[in-house]
């Protein structure tokens, strides 16, 4: 056994060894706004959210992932619910369908206007970002709770409700079949949100480009809902056409 004055000077030694001073570590806190602590609190519930729905994420949760207390999310949010909503406004308004879309309904094209909203969703849940607010939308309309709310009743943030009026417009005009626009609408809308899921999500359908899926999608749907449905522009149609021209020969050959 060592000596109690060698001991000390071997603990003295290690000690010396760990230990940092003060003036090599920089120990100036980051400083954020609080406009930049918003912005983090609503990346981090965003992607919270998109893992476990909206009942399964606390304010805790969402304090820890940012490195902040409770109280300072409450401090700028004041509540999960507002957070929440919060999300639903900074998203729909970040992709405003309108910019695609009035062009194509004030030139009442059918075919361009369908094209347009299916590529709008399509293209919008291709990254990370867009990916977890289209998972929330999913948890939201099982729910029904207020981000549903947001993306179905506001027309400001989304083009359903003017869609449906488009589609009211276009059967009284004569152009598409006596049909509930909202049904009609619903059903594409649904159309295109489950080939987001297999395309973007799943990854399953990287055989067509988006562009490509778009305006199939588009015309499958017209074709069920033009009063006189118009031609099959895309390449299957042209294909389709060729085989039907091969079989009459064939047939008037015999």
């Amino acid at each position: 056994m060592l000596p109690l004055t060698v001991t000390y000077v071997l603990v003295i030694i290690r000690l010396d060894n760990l230990y940092v001073f003060p003036e090599s570590i920089d120990m100036k806190t980051p400083k954020y706004s609080s406009e930049d602590r918003k912005s983090q609190i609503l990346d981090a519930a965003r992607s919270l959210f998109a893992k476990d729905g909206y009942a399964g994420v606390t304010l805790d949760d969402i304090a820890g992932r940012v490195g902040i207390s409770r109280p300072r999310v409450i401090q700028l949010f004041g509540s999960k619910r507002n957070i929440y909503e919060a999300i639903a406004e900074v998203a729909y308004q970040a992709h405003p369908m309108d910019k695609d879309l009035v062009g194509p309904m004030e030139r009442k094209d059918d075919l361009e206007t369908f094209r347009a909203f299916a590529a709008h969703i399509l293209e919008h849940t291709t990254n990370r970002e867009d990916r977890e607010i289209f998972k929330i939308l999913m948890f939201a309309r099982l729910k029904e709770d207020r981000f549903h709310h947001v993306h179905f009743h506001k027309k400001d943030t989304l083009m359903i409700s003017r869609l449906t009026d488009y589609v009211t417009e276009r059967i009284e005009a004569g152009a598409f079949k006596a049909m509930d626009p909202r049904t009609l609408i619903y059903c594409y809308q649904a159309m295109i949100s489950n080939l987001a899921i297999y395309k973007n999500v799943m990854k399953r359908m990287d055989f067509v480009t988006i562009e490509d899926l778009s305006r199939t999608c588009a015309e499958i749907f017209l074709q069920g809902i033009q009063a006189q449905p118009a031609k099959i522009s895309s390449r299957a149609g042209k294909d389709t056409s060729t085989r039907s021209e091969a079989r009459d020969v064939e047939t008037q050959n015999r």
